[in-house]
């Protein structure tokens, strides 16, 4: 793998460090990952947006003028944790409220969500959301999260940010958003992988001779792979899937809105080459190009590709559309002076509602913020202390336990590219989105409270649900927290404890999925919970049985192992493949296999204590 890069550890960081140098009206607020204005005007709607990275120039490219406000940046095709979200919402939070553009994904979904619910909570701020899915490739059902958001999202962003920008109030902006989302769609294909740089080597494997059609922006497989053919030939084939489809259904003399998109290794040329042909069929069938926009805009890295996207327009979206934009990434209308002129009106409305004169307000301004950095104190961290030695028979106590974790978390670590490589038919990033987690773990180890099993598994749980990318955070975040209920105030553990660990953590994997989605996954579903499930079970009846705690493990970790090969033949409903339906079949879910190494090495490891 050749990539211009330091370490893959560094890369998101380094890229928003640059996009900032090169457009100074921005800044990188590097502890949460988000790229915002530097200047933001509270007296409108603020637009928050954001995901995995990799997409560039979505998100952060379309932070400016008449778009979006901030861009929270999640690892490489991971989710940003929903602390991330919840500080670029704090830092963005105007008198006119916040929308949340959230892409229809299980991590953006959870993280977005619970960050604006602890918004509202916490700080009263007015926060509500969308949720774009404009990828007609994947069919709503009760089992999948749904549509995928792609490229459609820009359009999404585009207008959402004409109508704050023109000072509609919360309500008007997040209706109008609503209404692009209602009437855009868009499909893509792919002509290779891509290679996260975590990872080293493409996600999935593709003959020259075929193609993957119907992509979302992962880098994960399609919903077919079919034979590769001529730009005329998939225009033919994109364009009907696109305008026929329930979403917008066109009809000759309707008006749209083009984006013809590239994934990041498609050169332009071949993008105006498929352009063309797009628009040889959309001319054919009657409908009416107002404006195409050509490039790379929601890219997957570099794979080659690209998807085609409309938007049906009518007056009023038409003009939100053309209204004036400026962003690194999307410029259109106005001018130099103008934009000059729209800086100046707002230090003269602000001077004027501060009753001061307008350099006072730059001075005050200057003035608060040298204030606050000279009151900034750094927060020191309560340390807590093991005074116990590690005890793993015939009970294990709490530094033990402890132990235990660690151990964990050195074999997520050690398993981080193999457990990207078995998530083939998902994202390719579940390695890499646990690791970054329990790594910051181990980082924090002395700041954890190890007063007792309980307390540990919930301190811990903190670092993990901020720290591990995507849905991971979320999941894995909970699933530690309510088995810290679980075992709240324990000093030793037994079989019967890990049983009710066990049972605490699926019921905290179940309730995150019922509060993003409204059902959480159950056995059967292509998820960890195959795993998990049977884990807990085959714990507490061993418990039950009268077995020791190492025999219990034992049986656990069978029975997860089970449970993940068992996943192979089923197709996925929900989680990291649900998307992708019967090309799921033969792979296990990636979370379920990864569940069933881990306990499989942590009861080896425990065996071998003495």
């Amino acid at each position: 793998m050749k990539k211009i890069m330091n370490t893959p550890e560094t890369f998101v960081y380094d890229m928003c460090h640059g996009l900032a140098a090169a457009h100074p009206e921005l800044e990188f607020v590097e502890k949460f990952k988000v790229v915002k204005k530097k200047e933001i005007n509270r007296n409108k709607v603020t637009l928050i947006s954001g995901g995995g990275s990799g997409h560039e120039p979505a998100h952060a490219g379309f932070v400016g003028k008449g778009m979006l406000d901030a861009a929270v940046c999640g690892d490489v095709f991971a989710s940003p944790s929903q602390i991330q979200v919840y500080e670029a919402i704090k830092a963005t939070a105007s008198d006119k409220g916040t929308l949340l553009i959230i892409k229809n994904y299980s991590g953006d979904c959870m993280n977005f969500n619970n960050a604006g619910a602890r918004a509202k909570e916490d700080d009263d701020i007015d926060v509500d959301a969308v949720f774009v899915n404009d990828d007609v490739a994947v069919t709503d059902s009760l089992y999948t999260v749904g549509r995928r958001g792609v490229a459609g999202t820009m359009f999404v962003h585009k207008i959402a940010g004409a109508a704050a920008e023109q000072g509609k109030d919360l309500k008007e902006v997040k209706r109008i958003a609503q209404k692009v989302i209602d009437n855009v769609a868009s499909i893509g294909f792919a002509i290779s992988s891509c290679t996260p740089p975590a990872k080293g080597t493409p996600i999935f494997e593709l003959a020259d001779e075929n193609m993957e059609f119907g992509v979302g922006i992962h880098g994960e497989p399609g919903v077919a792979t079919e034979k590769f053919v001529t730009a005329d030939e998939l225009a033919e084939k994109m364009v009907p899937r696109i305008a026929d489809n329930a979403v917008i259904k066109l009809k000759r003399g309707d008006e749209i809105a083009v984006i013809v998109n590239g994934f990041g290794g498609t050169p332009l040329s071949e993008l105006y080459v498929l352009n063309n042909s797009v628009n040889k069929v959309i001319e054919r069938e009657g409908y009416k190009v107002h404006r195409a926009i050509v490039g790379n805009y929601m890219t997957s890295l570099d794979m080659q590709g690209a998807s085609v996207t409309f938007l049906k327009l009518d007056e009023e979206l038409k003009a939100l559309l053309d209204y004036p934009v400026n962003t690194p990434a999307l410029t259109w209308g106005g001018t130099a002076s103008e934009e000059a002129e729209a800086a100046l009106d707002a230090v003269k409305a602000l001077a004027k509602a501060l009753n001061v004169t307008p350099g006072a307000v730059t001075a005050t301004a200057d003035a608060k913020s040298a204030t606050g950095a000279k009151e900034a104190k750094p927060v020191k961290q309560a340390v807590y202390e093991l005074t116990e030695k590690p005890v793993f028979a015939p009970k294990m106590n709490t530094a033990a336990f402890v132990a235990l974790v660690d151990k964990m978390a050195d074999v997520i670590i050690e398993n981080e590219v193999h457990f990207c490589d078995m998530d083939s038919c998902g994202d390719g990033d579940f390695g890499m989105s646990i690791a970054k987690g329990f790594k910051q773990l181990k980082k924090d180890w002395a700041t954890r409270d190890k007063a007792d099993i309980g307390a540990f598994l919930t301190s811990a749980s903190d670092i993990i649900m901020e720290y591990c990318g995507g849905a991971s955070g979320p999941i894995w975040g909970s699933g530690f927290r309510y088995a810290g209920k679980a075992a709240a105030g324990a000093k030793e553990l037994d079989a019967t404890l890990l049983g009710k660990i066990l049972v605490g953590a699926v019921n905290g994997v179940q309730t995150t999925g019922e509060r993003s989605f409204g059902h959480g996954a159950v056995v059967g579903d292509k998820t960890l919970i195959d795993a998990l499930v049977p884990c807990a079970d085959e714990v507490t009846k061993a418990a039950a049985e009268g077995d020791s705690l190492v025999v219990a493990m034992e049986k656990g970790a069978r029975a997860a192992v089970k449970g993940a090969e068992y996943t192979k033949q089923i197709t996925a409903r929900l989680g990291r493949a649900g998307v992708v339906g019967e090309k799921s079949i033969g792979h296990p879910d990636a979370g379920a296999y990864g569940l069933g190494v881990i306990f499989t090495e942590l009861t080896k490891w425990v065996k071998a204590q003495k």
